[in-house]
C-alpha cells in the first residue's frame, strides 16, 4: 500500500498593520498653525495638543467651556490627516444618517457605513444630546462607527458622563458614554476664557452684525422658497445668494434643524428681521434660535440681525434654550450695529 504523503505546511506572512490616522497628528505641527493664524496659545490648550497629539488607536473626545477653541484645534487635526476624511456637525451627522435610513431604507449598519464613505477618520464637532430620540439614534450610532475601524475625533461642551444629565432620560444615553469612555480618550481643555469675544470679524459667520432697531423696507413681495416637497418658507427676499426673513418664518414657524441645514447649502448670506426682546420668547423659538446659530456657524454663513434689544439680553433671559452659552458665545461674534 503506498503510504500517505502530505505537502509541507506554509505559513503565510501577517498583512503588513495599517498604519492609524493618528500617526499623522504631531503637536508641533498643532502648534506651528496657531502661530501662523496669530493665535497665542494660553497653558490649557498645550495641554490639550499634547494630549491629542499623543497617539490613540481609536480616537479621542475633546470637550471644554464654550469659545476654548476646540472646533478649530480639531479642524486642525484634520488637515494634518493624510488620508480620506469627513468633517460633521452633529446636526449634519443625524441629518445625513436620517436620510440613509429614511429615503434609501438602509438598516443602520449600512447607514453608518454609507455615511462613512471612504474617510479613514471622522470629525465630528459639537456633540451634545439633548432629548430621548436622539439619545437613542446616537446610541445606536457610536456603537455601530466604534466597532468600525475608522478613527474618530468628537468635540464637545460637555463630558462624556454630562451627556443628556437630565436623571429621566439619562439611562437612554448611558450605552453611549459607555462606548465613548471604553475606546476614546477623554481630553479636557480646560480653562474658561471665550476667545470668541476676541473675534476680530474678519469674515464669514463674523462678518455679520447685530443691530438694534427696525430693519429698512426694501419692498419686496413674499418669496416662498421650498424646504420639501411639501413645505416653503415665506421669505422676504432670496436671491443673488441672499435670504432675507423674519423672525416669525425662520424661528417661531415649523422649521427643523434639517431645514436649516438645506438653506445654509442653497444661501451664502443671511438676513434676520424682527428679532424679539428674549424675555418674551417661547423656549422652542430661543431654541430654533441657538441650532439656527449652530448652523450658520459650522456653514461660516454671514448674519445680519435686526432685534428688539441688545445681545446681552440673550444671557438673563429667564427662559432660556439648551447650550444658552454657546448661544451667547455665538452672538458675540457678530458686530455691533
Amino acid at each position: 500500500m503506498d503510504s500517505m504523503s502530505s505537502s509541507p505546511s506554509t505559513t503565510q506572512p501577517d498583512s503588513p498593520a495599517v498604519a492609524s490616522p493618528w500617526e499623522d497628528v504631531n503637536a508641533e505641527g498643532l502648534r506651528e498653525a496657531a502661530a501662523e493664524a496669530g493665535h497665542t496659545l494660553d497653558a490649557e490648550q498645550l495641554a490639550a495638543i499634547e494630549a491629542i497629539a499623543a497617539k490613540h488607536p481609536r480616537g479621542v473626545y475633546l470637550h471644554g467651556a464654550v469659545g476654548r477653541g476646540k472646533s478649530w484645534l480639531a479642524d486642525r487635526v484634520l488637515a494634518q490627516i493624510t488620508g480620506p476624511t469627513k468633517r460633521l456637525h452633529v446636526h449634519g451627522f443625524l441629518k445625513e444618517l436620517q436620510h440613509h435610513m429614511a429615503v434609501e431604507q438602509l438598516p443602520l449598519p449600512e447607514a453608518v457605513a454609507a455615511l462613512i464613505g471612504d474617510a479613514r477618520f471622522l470629525l465630528l464637532d459639537e456633540f451634545h444630546v439633548h432629548d430621548i430620540a436622539d439619545a437613542i439614534m446616537l446610541r445606536r450610532t457610536l456603537v455601530t462607527l466604534l466597532e468600525g475601524d475608522t478613527a474618530l475625533l468628537m468635540t464637545s461642551n460637555y463630558p462624556p458622563e454630562r451627556l443628556l444629565p437630565n436623571p429621566s432620560f439619562h439611562d437612554a444615553v448611558l450605552p453611549a458614554i459607555e462606548a465613548i469612555q471604553e475606546n476614546l480618550e477623554t481630553v479636557h481643555l480646560g480653562g474658561e476664557h471665550d476667545y470668541r469675544v476676541q473675534s476680530e470679524h474678519t469674515g464669514g459667520f463674523a462678518s455679520g452684525r447685530w443691530n438694534v432697531g427696525e430693519a429698512p423696507s426694501q419692498g419686496h413681495d413674499v418669496v416662498q422658497v421650498p424646504l420639501s416637497p411639501t413645505r416653503a418658507l415665506s421669505a422676504l427676499a432670496a436671491g443673488d445668494g441672499t435670504l432675507r426673513v423674519h423672525w416669525d418664518e425662520l424661528c417661531y414657524g415649523n422649521v427643523s434643524v434639517g431645514d436649516y441645514l438645506t438653506l445654509a447649502s442653497d444661501f451664502e448670506r443671511f438676513e434676520l428681521l424682527g428679532v424679539p426682546n428674549p424675555q418674551f420668547m417661547d423656549p422652542e423659538p430661543f431654541q430654533r434660535l441657538a441650532y439656527l446659530l449652530d448652523v450658520l456657524v459650522d456653514a461660516d454663513r454671514p448674519l445680519i440681525v435686526w432685534a428688539a434689544t441688545e445681545r446681552a439680553a440673550f444671557a438673563t433671559a429667564m427662559r432660556r434654550p439648551r447650550d444658552v452659552e454657546r448661544l451667547t458665545s455665538r452672538l458675540q461674534l457678530l458686530q455691533e450695529g
